[in-house]
């Protein structure tokens, strides 16, 4: 299989002004960094933190609203992610997330393949800006098996394709084959362990990866994979790293959280275009709309007829992460306990969530007799905390191996026309290589529709 795909992976125009004075372009259109300053500056740039991507986890979803898109605009990429059609692009000219992610591992690419050359820097730092792209490449990699490769089970993962793993910028080489899901997700994981050691303990702010940003990736790839011994060591990891808390909202009613990227919450920081959201009526049931703060603080109300809509509020102040954050790490970390059967335990984590998210005087503490009835109150918990957070996609594909996810459908604007339905163990979970990909890669398996 030939590299044919890449060129168009690679885009000049998705670096920041601030980037392009350090940087110059191959004809070819292969980013030239020299010094460290230059890879650094692709750390820092729009398409490493702000991917257009990285709204599309969300779209796919059972959080938003059944009227989001109407038929008029169903055979749009967004409508296409929304009611599950197996190409996210029905025509061959743009293939939408695939380009968005493989853009930005590309230039992630450019750093691991060059800045241990860069002609400034130290050693240290050329290993620090190394170890950081790996930990981008990854954050992108993953969101691409979501869409584009099966949900991941012991069983299949070792039948199952990934997507193909891209690691060098050469447009002259072979592309890789796509490698088995469970290859996929290991080397992922080996990248992750290799990127540890140089890693900072602490960095100026959540955009740039520090330790805690691996280990709560691992924490994410583990749980995804259902081993969760190894997603609570390395949810712990973050815990114990004591740099990470969670803010009571309470002091923050009528003024504005702190930046997204220098918040405490926040362990690894990525946006999404600034969009505003309507919350499904199934989303508004798992909260109390009327005590819970997170509806108040994140959400306005407009009422037309029966149809209730909320959206994220003052986008200038707070722009929602789409990575990782410190309640991921503890919901993380309160499922395997309550998988593990330690349910006393669970909960507490949990109701220390809600601590934080409701008045004194409405708290109530939740409780589960059984580590079943745990499991599904720390569910239930990570679906208020983490909506909208670009983390429910992994996890309905998670949870659909196992059977937790029931079917989802999307309705019309009269509230009862079926218009799309994902069912359990639906193939509709995998969405098609896109056409562009295929045309340009006629051996590329393609995903069973």
């Amino acid at each position: 299989m030939r590299k044919n795909y890449l060129p168009f992976l690679l885009s000049i125009s998705l670096l920041t002004t601030s980037c392009s004075k350090y940087l110059d372009v191959k004809p070819k259109g292969i980013i030239i960094a020299s010094n460290i300053n230059d890879y650094d500056a692709l750390l820092n740039s729009v398409n490493a933190i702000s991917n257009t991507g990285n709204t599309s986890p969300l779209t796919v979803t059972d959080d938003l609203a059944d009227i989001t898109y109407n038929p008029q605009n169903q055979m749009s990429a967004p409508g296409n992610l929304y009611f599950w059609h197996p190409y996210i692009n029905a025509s061959p000219e743009r293939p939408d997330i695939w380009i968005d992610y493989y853009n930005t591992i590309a230039n992630m690419n450019v750093i691991t393949e060059g800045v241990m050359e860069a002609t400034s820097g130290t050693l240290q730092k050329k290993k620090t800006l190394y170890a950081e792209a790996l930990v981008a490449r990854t954050y992108n990699y993953y969101h691409l098996l979501t869409f584009f490769a099966p949900g991941y089970s012991k069983a299949t993962a070792g039948k199952n394709y990934g997507v193909p793993y891209i690691t060098s910028t050469d447009i002259s080489v072979a592309t890789p084959a796509r490698p088995l899901l469970e290859e996929n997700l290991q080397q992922m994981i080996a990248d992750l362990k290799k990127a540890l050691p140089d890693l900072e303990i602490t960095t100026p702010n959540g955009t740039r990866a520090n330790k805690s940003a691996a280990f709560g990736m691992l924490s994410r790839y583990y749980l995804y994979m259902q081993d969760y011994p190894n997603a609570m060591a390395y949810a712990d990891s973050v815990i114990e790293s004591n740099q990470y808390y969670l803010l009571d909202y309470n002091n923050y009613l009528g003024s504005t959280l702190p930046n997204t990227t220098i918040s405490p919450e926040e362990v690894y920081v990525r946006y999404s275009n600034n969009v505003s959201l309507r919350y499904s009526s199934d989303l508004l049931s798992k909260y109390d709309t009327a005590r819970d703060l997170r509806i108040r603080m994140f959400a306005k109300r407009n009422t037309t007829g029966d149809t209730r809509v909320l959206t994220y509020n003052n986008f200038l102040q707070y722009n929602p992460n789409r990575a990782v954050s410190y309640a991921e790490i503890l919901l993380n970390k309160a499922e395997c306990l309550a998988r593990m059967g330690d349910a006393e335990s669970a909960m507490d984590i949990v109701n220390e969530i809600r601590l934080h998210r409701f008045k004194p005087t409405d708290f109530v503490a939740l409780s589960a007799d059984s580590g079943e009835e745990a499991i599904n109150q720390v569910l239930g918990e990570r679906r208020r905390e983490l909506a909208m957070k670009g983390v429910r996609w992994g996890d309905m594909k998670r949870l659909d191996q196992e059977g937790r996810m029931p079917a989802v459908n999307r309705l019309g604007a009269d509230g009862v026309t079926i218009m799309g339905t994902l069912k359990p163990h639906s193939l509709q979970y995998t969405f098609q290589i896109p056409l562009q990909v295929q045309a340009f890669n006629k051996d590329m398996p393609l995903n069973q529709q």
